[in-house]
């Protein structure tokens, strides 16, 4: 299965120790394919330089956490452009989704878990109605053999 998963998930394993997170991040690298586009990497990789510090925290592990997920993601070139979503900066994840055929978008962003309670639009629902957009636990919880 083709799964997305956005940068506060990937900041939540790996800098604040979150279980869940964790555990949707390793499921989804282990059992399934990630997908990203360039725009998320680069997002992804500033994020947690900029979090660590500010936490005080070495980012090197992280990073390295982040390098095994961009080695094992497939690279998604994005040609869609959705304007639906509340938080415009959470569309890159959307588009990702949408253009690499992902059948999950897993996130803790209310704008993305509740996307499919708020957009009116029929084209905005026609190009998310096969995408699940679910939290960690709700990925976990789905999709975990264990």
């Amino acid at each position: 299965m083709n799964v997305v998963i956005d940068t506060s998930t990937i900041i939540r394993a790996t800098l604040e120790q979150n279980r869940m997170a964790q555990r949707a991040l390793s499921l989804s690298i282990r059992e399934h394919q990630v997908l990203l586009t360039d725009e998320m990497a680069k997002e992804l990789a500033a994020t947690i330089v900029i979090v660590a510090e500010k936490k005080g925290q070495n980012p090197k592990p992280p990073l390295r956490v982040a390098a095994t997920y961009l080695l094992r993601a497939n690279r998604v070139r994005s040609t869609t452009v959705y304007s639906w979503c509340y938080d415009p900066d959470d569309s890159m994840f959307i588009e990702c989704a949408i253009d690499g055929g992902a059948q999950a978008v897993v996130s803790n962003d209310r704008s993305l878990t509740t996307l499919h309670e708020y957009v009116t639009d029929e084209e905005g629902k026609r190009l998310i109605q096969e995408i699940e957009f679910l939290t960690p636990e709700e990925f976990v919880s789905k999709y975990s053999l264990s």
